[in-house]
């Protein structure tokens, strides 16, 4: 098997932010991602160039090629990359053949006009998609799915993180709301990196009669390590700072009023349809709960966003109106009359 420092020398060679890990199948960034992000993560990356500076364990440290959040020396090193690059274009030819692979396009390989990272790969042509843990699986998978549902629910929110900045341009004050929306999103960005590292709980067969909870217990293994409850309990205080405001609600009330309030309403139902998608996973051991609760905690804000909006925006709440029973009279009146209509026409001579 190639060693990962050749691996990761050659795709350096050939301007690529990644490549495959033939152990594990997974796509690892090159130390040119790490480069042009200009700091370390923290989060322990296999070519970090700054020394794993910023991991948390100040144990876990390694010699730094490049000082993080320099930008001097790191224009340094991506000038050397840079140039060792295109040393290697100039190579002469073997045989008349090129020493060079042909250029991958798409992706972080850039495309035919750039060589910027571009969105397109064509590696999901065939209807499949890759999981965070390099597994390809079918596109109607139900971990595509809740991603899917999840990304829905995110764009809608940005939908309505677009109609407050639109209305507070023209006096409207919403408080924070505008940027807890956006923590939302961020959030929501968190849950989908969740859905997409499911933990395998495939099991042998002659482990099936083995009663170990340890199997069958979720294992955070998402971006932070899993949702925070912390992040769960934000949601709460945000929608107590909201109600201490609002008027007692006391009926149900109809999804309209402002159209932003209105567009709260489809966050919340669109939200709702996220938390259906997710509990499957949950129910499997492949998810982490705290992603659920989190979403069923977030349809709680946005129908209390809903409200806020209108309150905001002095629109009164439309209270949902029971069915009258002279309604109900009136509506069985005209049917009794339109039936001895047609009966009298029917029985009418004909002239």
């Amino acid at each position: 098997m190639q060693d990962i420092e050749d691996l990761h020398q050659h795709a350096l060679l050939q301007g690529s932010k990644s490549y495959v890990d033939p152990a594990t199948g997974f796509t690892c960034f090159t130390e040119l991602v790490h480069l042009q992000r200009g700091k370390c993560c923290g989060n322990q990356c296999r070519h970090c160039p700054y020394g794993w500076s910023n991991v948390p364990n100040p144990s876990i440290r390694r010699t730094p090629k490049v000082q993080s959040g320099d930008p001097g020396s790191i224009q340094l090193r991506l000038d050397e990359l840079e140039r060792n690059r295109q040393l290697q274009q100039q190579q002469p030819q073997v045989n008349g053949k090129s020493n060079g692979k042909k250029k991958k396009k798409g992706g972080t390989h850039g495309g035919r006009l750039t060589d910027k990272n571009v969105p397109y790969t064509g590696t999901g042509d065939k209807g499949t998609s890759q999981l965070l843990t390099g597994e390809r699986r079918s596109k109607n998978d139900a971990a595509f799915e809740a991603m899917g549902t999840v990304d829905e629910l995110c764009s809608v929110v940005g939908v309505a993180h677009a109609f407050l900045v639109e209305r507070q341009s023209t006096s409207v004050d919403y408080g924070d709301l505008p940027e807890w929306l956006l923590q939302v999103m961020s959030r929501l960005f968190d849950a989908g990196s969740h859905i997409a590292k499911p933990v395998s709980n495939h099991h042998d067969d002659d482990d099936e009669d083995d009663d170990d909870d340890a199997d069958t217990k979720f294992k955070a293994d998402g971006v932070g390590g899993g949702m925070h409850m912390d992040h769960i309990e934000a949601l709460e205080d945000w929608i107590d700072i909201m109600t201490e405001s609002l008027p007692e609600l006391r009926n149900f009330i109809l999804p309209t009023g402002s159209v932003t309030a209105a567009q709260f309403h489809v966050c919340r139902t669109v939200c709702r349809r996220a938390e259906r998608s997710v509990v499957p996973l949950v129910n499997d051991g492949v998810c982490d709960p705290n992603v659920m609760k989190y979403i069923n905690r977030l349809s709680d804000f946005l129908f209390t966003a809903a409200r806020w909006c209108n309150y905001c925006q002095n629109n009164p709440e439309i209270e949902y109106r029971r069915p009258e029973r002279r309604d109900k009279q009136r509506v069985a009146t005209a049917r009794d009359l339109n039936k001895n209509g047609n009966n009298n026409n029917s029985n009418s001579p004909s002239s």
